[in-house]
């Protein structure tokens, strides 16, 4: 659980600051699989609510202007009920 935990809340960072790459740099710059990215951004976007977006042009992630950001304490409040 402490890896899942750890890869979530660096991948908040990277969307924050909107450098996540592509898919692919992604999951290498993670260490994880395309498929682990996805998984990960569903969790974001369908569990947490949060609106997150893939700009073409910046090739990144990125949170929504108005969008809330990755709340950990919610997080876990979720994955422990």
């Amino acid at each position: 659980m402490e890896k899942y935990i750890v890869r979530l809340l660096t991948l908040d960072k990277l969307i924050q600051r909107k450098s996540t790459g592509t898919p692919k740099d992604l999951a290498e710059r993670l260490n994880i699989s395309e498929s682990t990215v996805y998984r990960l951004l569903k969790l974001l976007r369908n569990d947490m609510g949060l609106k997150i977006k893939y700009c073409h042009k910046s090739k990144s992630y990125t949170y929504n202007v108005n969008s809330e950001k990755f709340d950990f304490e919610r997080f876990l409040q979720t994955a422990y009920e």
